[in-house]
């Protein structure tokens, strides 16, 4: 197979690659290294990270890679270095025209250890708060046309993947899972223009040597009643294996969904579902609306998943932006995820996942703001641990001269447990940042900033203040 890739990569030239590379360093002081209540202890901490993006789209393979390790010096606490990568990489390529495709995933950050440990929005202050997460996909996809696709198309996609977590914070090494995401998927063709429909059987496997995992099987048809209106109903079955229990033991039941679709226009669509499946009702949202200078997506859904799984899910490095404009320099900017709060307890455990998310960007001359929402809710499977965060980051930003340009970033992180209150908190962080621009290559920065966390627990608070220096060079 890879022989096969390589042979397609030579033999496509529609396209050659485009990249960009550079370096960023900090040197970041604080009042508080380790997030602690009291004796609390002041450092330093020097920041070195380059990095380099590629990228290509050609007819028939496109491909992304974006890498950059961050590289951690403590002077006074020399045994903290280390070496944190970000990796974001994908390909997908077409090996046999109409029939055979190939798509390869990669990722790697930083991830929350646990939420009830005190930690700051990123990985610098109490850096065993976090682990070092990697996984990658390999999912080959065959499509065997049914009279020549008018009919149907049958795609069969055997998903295989792997998923490593390592830290000096836990004693066991961190966790190393296979996983398995099999698909067989038969969609209608152009005879049902009008009543399109699809069969779908699916085995996700959240760790293949244990054969926990979880299956579907399911019908859906939907209706188009005129290009703004259309409904479907999908009926199936749960079947799953060592996961997610509902509240009367079962793992497995009948499921069913409707779903609304509306589109007003070329800038909005729309979509509802509400259904039911063997643990409790479910309900479904997705929206996007996009304006001349504002843009906004939203959406919301109820998934039985691991936290592999969900790591795996992750855009570590945005490619686009709200508005599809495609980000020439990710790692010039703040927008790479480095690190990630927004995640499950790091457990070998199956849980329901609810979230909301909603995703706004308004840009006008020089003026510049955003908003990023997210309210996740996990119910664990085995784990006697129930938890609720709701996480806001605000950023407005603007350009005060040709070179210069100013930007207020604030977060919040309500975070509860049903279980056990105790470890209830509120954590709030605002940073004010100055950027100058030397030359078409280089640019320096300042930041200050101020971090809080109010928490039930006796000894769960904790505040630190911090102030830091950069630079950028562009190769």
């Amino acid at each position: 197979m890879l022989g096969l890739l390589l042979a397609v990569l030579a033999a496509d030239a529609s396209a050659s690659w485009r990249g960009a590379a550079g370096v960023r360093s900090s040197l970041i002081l604080t009042d508080n290294l380790f997030l602690t209540t009291d004796d609390t202890e002041s450092g330093g901490v020097i920041q070195v990270r380059p990095y380099f993006s590629a990228s290509r789209a050609g007819n028939r393979v496109n491909a992304s890679i974006n890498y950059g390790p961050s590289v951690l010096f403590y002077p006074q606490n020399s045994e903290l270095n280390d070496v944190r990568h970000t990796l974001s990489a994908r390909m997908s390529s077409e090996l046999i025209e109409r029939y055979f495709f190939l798509d390869v995933r990669a990722n790697a950050n930083q991830a929350l250890l646990n939420p009830r440990v005190n930690s700051d929005f990123d990985a610098i202050g109490n850096p065993d708060a976090f682990t070092q997460q990697a996984s990658i996909s390999v999912t080959p996809r065959i499509n065997i046309p049914v009279l020549d696709g008018r009919f149907a198309t049958v795609r069969i996609e055997p998903g295989v993947g792997f998923d490593f977590t390592e830290s000096t914070a836990d004693g066991d090494g961190g966790l190393s899972t296979p996983t398995r995401d099999t698909r067989v998927t038969v969609n209608s063709g152009p005879m049902f223009t009008t009543v399109p429909w699809s069969v779908t059987w699916r085995r996700q496997l959240f760790d293949a040597d244990e054969d926990r995992g979880f299956g579907e099987v399911s019908g859906r048809v939907g209706y188009i009643f005129s290009p703004r209106y259309r409904l479907d109903l999908i009926l199936g079955y749960d079947q799953g294996r060592d996961a997610f229990r509902a509240a009367d033991g079962e793992s497995s039941g009948l499921r069913w969904e409707t779903i609304f679709r509306w589109t007003p226009n070329r800038r909005a669509r729309f979509q509802f579902g509400y259904g039911e499946r063997y643990f409790g009702e479910t309900y479904r949202f997705d929206g996007q609306y996009r304006h001349k200078r504002w843009v906004f997506r939203s959406r919301y859904n109820v998934t039985v998943q691991s936290a592999t799984s969900e790591l795996a899910q992750q855009e570590v490095v945005p490619l686009r932006d709200l508005f599809g404009e495609p980000i020439r320099d990710p790692f010039d900017t703040d927008q790479v995820l480095t690190a990630t709060v927004i995640t499950p307890v790091i457990i070998n455990d199956t849980f329901l996942r609810d979230r909301f998310e909603l995703q706004s960007l308004y840009q006008k001359g020089r003026n510049t703001a955003s908003v990023r929402w997210f309210v996740t809710r996990r119910e664990y499977d085995q784990a006697d641990l129930d938890t609720r965060d709701n996480q806001m980051q605000l950023r407005y930003s603007r350009r005060v001269s040709s070179r210069l340009t100013a930007s207020a970033v604030v977060n919040f992180w309500d975070h509860s447990e049903e279980n056990d209150d105790g470890f209830d908190y509120f954590q709030d962080a605002v940073d004010l940042v100055l950027s100058y621009r030397l030359g078409p290559r280089a640019n320096l920065g300042a930041r200050i900033g101020r971090l809080n966390r109010d928490a039930e627990a006796a000894g769960g608070d904790f505040s630190e203040h911090r102030a830091s220096l950069d630079f950028s060079l562009r190769f």
